[in-house]
């Protein structure tokens, strides 16, 4: 399932993604978007030839775990039950996240057959004696039936429809009694997949009070999407009890940070975290003409007016100062390089008599 998911109405804070994912892959999403409310909820617009176009373009604003759930059940639901999904959703354009779900469950109480037409339902028909009119007939005299009409008559009489090679009563569809729970892991947990072979593997949450060794994992599930493979066993449990520290704006300053180091393994991952505290890092800035505008605003004095700055692209400038402060603009935020703030100036006076001063590199970029 294809989906575009939106923090706000503001596509700057937007990803397109593929679902089903894992929990933890979720969490990233919405840390890549910077949605931060305890529900998970955001805007998402869905683009899969299961959904009616109405719903696509509608969208919805909710649980993004909710939505993960139904991409999980509608991949794993058979051909017939994926056009009875269909069938059901034609006639209720106006369902939510929840209803869509609640279909998934509930299509086994409805006849469903592999029919492409009318004929062909004909057949099923007077093989099953579904309606009275074909009860008791003959088998001398089946094939002179008309086969077209009879299924003509039986999908009037059902009020059924033929979806993608299918034929589906479910006009009078009715919602299963249930209740959809939909269970969420801590954002922080560490989970391997470890064991004496990979048959008897299970998961295990970190840290782990046995002996860990690289040759027995088989899997793992971390918070930190950069980290591919495990390079040090050893050094497991002390990530997780590190990272179980984090709250949640380190955490994803953090992932900025792995992601301006271009660190993959777990040690250095470690000396990422010990050095969290000298990089600065803004998540609500997402290019570098919005570091820009939102760096002069931070210097210049307070009574500056700041619309001059609103048509104007400091994608240059904010590049130029970025540069300066040796960061980047990563997939959660800006973040600057060691020891640097976001929003000083870059020069001392000495250093201003020897450069171009920031308001010469400003015009520079404007003209």
């Amino acid at each position: 399932m294809r989906v575009k998911i939106r923090n706000r109405y503001d596509d700057k804070y937007s990803i397109n993604v593929n679902l089903p994912a894992e929990p933890l892959e979720l969490y990233d999403m919405l840390d890549r978007i910077g949605s931060d409310n305890k529900y998970c909820n955001v805007y998402m617009n869905i683009d899969d030839e299961c959904i009616p176009k109405a719903m696509c373009e509608g969208g919805f604003y909710d649980d993004l775990f909710k939505l993960n759930l139904l991409a999980q059940r509608l991949e794993q639901m058979s051909p017939a039950y994926t056009a009875g999904f269909k069938a059901v959703l034609m006639a209720h354009e106006n369902y939510n996240l929840d209803d869509l779900i609640l279909v998934t469950y509930g299509l086994e109480a409805y006849p469903i057959y592999p029919c492409r037409d009318h004929a062909e339902l004909g057949e099923v028909v007077i093989d099953n004696n579904m309606i009275s009119e074909v009860e008791n007939c003959p088998d001398e005299l089946v094939e002179c039936l008309d086969k077209e009409s009879i299924g003509r008559l039986a999908a009037k009489q059902f009020k059924g429809t033929f979806v993608g090679g299918y034929y589906c009563e479910v006009a009078d569809y009715e919602p299963p009694d249930m209740e959809i729970t939909i269970s969420k892991p801590k954002r922080n947990e560490f989970q391997i997949l470890a064991g004496t072979d990979e048959n008897s593997a299970q998961w295990y949450s970190l840290p782990y009070s046995g002996e860990i060794s690289d040759k027995d994992i088989y899997g793992f599930r971390f918070p930190l999407p950069y980290i591919e493979e495990i390079d040090d066993a050893s050094r497991l449990n002390e990530l997780a009890v590190k990272v179980a520290e984090l709250d949640r704006a380190d955490l994803i300053k953090l992932k900025a940070l792995m992601e301006l180091g271009e660190v993959e393994d777990i040690s250095g991952t470690i000396d990422a975290i010990d050095s969290l505290s000298e990089f600065d890092f803004d998540p609500n800035q997402r290019n570098e003409s919005e570091f820009g505008r939102e760096y002069l605003l931070k210097i210049l004095p307070q009574d500056f007016k700041a619309e001059i700055f609103d048509s104007l692209n400091m994608s240059d400038f904010g590049s130029r100062i970025l540069d300066a402060k040796e960061g980047l603009v990563t997939s959660y935020g800006i973040i600057s390089g060691y020891g640097q703030e976001l929003y000083t100036p870059i020069c001392t006076e000495q250093e201003q008599t020897e450069n171009k001063t920031e308001t010469e590199e400003l015009g520079a970029c404007l003209t």
